[in-house]
């Protein structure tokens, strides 16, 4: 992983409406579907049905996850990000063997530390994110997926198989602490469409973080909420 946030965006490859067009708006209220081009869907649908039955615990997030929403990026995702408790990356691995590229390994990087292991699934970049931890300093942030991403993520589809999302407050957290303010604008934006939908799921994940008052207020703000 990058050494601090000024390189963070190496690694996971305005108003914050500027992020949402028109034609997403309505494809987030329902009216009209997510183009399934403008994500790896191919790659999704195979890693849905490979890890089916497997008993781990996983959850898309990054790029991938904001494209399956309806957020504008500027340019479709190639790669797919999975997130997994330690326990559960072991068996994620395991059932991906024939499309892995490396082995697990723990990767400790600047404010990052986390299991990393990397698969290539047709023309799609996996990489696979066990127990992934960030440290500014002033900040700290874990994902823990089985206690939180998991159940308060949402599910989508992907060449008609469940993927499941972490939750959009993941999305925010984590790009503040990386400083990435194009993605906190993009996944705030999501926010604001359905507040009721994800604040409280934002407020129990900065339940289990420990942020520093600047960067608490400025996840409430991106999200327009008030602390």
């Amino acid at each position: 992983m990058p050494g601090g946030r000024e390189e963070a965006g190496r690694h996971f490859g305005g108003e914050p409406d500027l992020f949402l067009t028109r034609n997403r708006i309505s494809i987030l209220r329902g009216v009209i579907p997510i183009p399934e081009r403008t994500f790896p869907d191919k790659a999704l649908a195979l890693l849905s049905r490979t890890l089916d039955g497997c008993g781990a615990l996983w959850v898309v997030g990054g790029s991938t996850g904001l494209a399956m929403r309806g957020a504008d990026l500027g340019r479709p995702p190639r790669d797919v990000d999975l997130y997994a408790d330690e326990e559960d990356a072991a068996r994620i691995h395991a059932d991906l063997a024939d499309y892995a590229v490396d082995e697990p390994e723990e990767s400790v990087t600047g404010i990052y530390r986390s299991i990393l292991s990397h698969y290539r699934i047709g023309d799609a970049a996996v990489e696979l994110v066990g127990h992934f931890r960030i440290d500014t300093g002033s900040s700290r942030y874990s994902t823990e997926v089985r206690e939180a991403l998991h159940p308060l993520g949402e599910t989508r589809t992907a060449g008609g198989r469940p993927v499941r999302l972490a939750p959009l407050g993941h999305e925010l957290i984590f790009n503040v602490l990386r400083g990435r303010p194009d993605r906190c604008r993009a996944a705030g934006a999501l926010i604001r469409l359905e507040p009721d939908r994800h604040l409280p799921a934002l407020r129990r994940l900065l339940a289990l973080s420990e942020l520093s008052k600047e960067d608490a207020d400025s996840v409430f703000r991106y999200a327009g909420e008030s602390e």
